[in-house]
């Protein structure tokens, strides 16, 4: 356990017997007050966003998660499919199969060859970790109607149905990097 004072960005800790890893946090300083500490928390499992206000001496538990790098290799309907890179036996790699539901928003920006953390909670996966952006293929792109004339940006479907606002330089087949962390685009690769 460690005061709610001395959690980190990055770190998964317990919350109503939950674990969340800690997403943003900010120190709320009042007058002659201890501060709170104000964090922005994502559920392992679910990817669920929540809030907290925490008194700075609240004691938190702090839940061991292994982070393992993996590779994403392809999806059989069913399930995704990951291989262990830092496998032993690179002929042989350690693969791992999740559903869908255990990956939540992130299977939005899972493509072919995309190297994450698989989440590990008593050796068990939980989840993945993505990267801050990742690299995504154009399929098609919507420049008419209102959101031209409007924004000068329109909608694009990408290569795993997810819907991203583009620039009038973007057409399909181009690669165009995605922030992950909010879904919006980034630039063109």
């Amino acid at each position: 356990m460690i005061a709610a004072s001395d959690v980190t960005k990055g770190v998964t800790i317990q919350v109503e017997g939950e674990p969340y890893t800690v997403v943003n946090l900010e120190k709320v300083t009042r007058a002659q007050v201890d501060p709170d500490i104000k964090v922005k928390l994502r559920h392992i499992r679910t990817h669920e966003l929540i809030e907290r206000t925490l008194d700075a001496h609240y004691p938190v538990d702090i839940v061991p998660i292994d982070r393992l790098a993996v590779v994403f290799t392809h999806w059989d309907g069913e399930f995704y499919h990951f291989a262990d890179i830092g496998s032993d036996n690179p002929d042989d790699p350690d693969e791992f199969q999740l559903p869908p539901d255990m990956l939540g928003n992130a299977a939005k920006f899972i493509v072919d060859d995309l190297e994450l953390k698989m989440l590990l909670l008593n050796s068990e996966p939980v989840g993945v970790e993505l990267p801050s952006s990742v690299i995504m293929r154009v399929k098609s792109v919507d420049m008419v109607g209102r959101f031209w004339r409007a924004i000068m940006e329109g909608p694009a479907r990408l290569e795993t149905g997810l819907a991203v606002m583009v620039p009038p330089i973007v057409s399909p087949g181009d690669r165009i990097r995605v922030n992950t962390e909010n879904g919006e685009y980034m630039e063109r690769v």
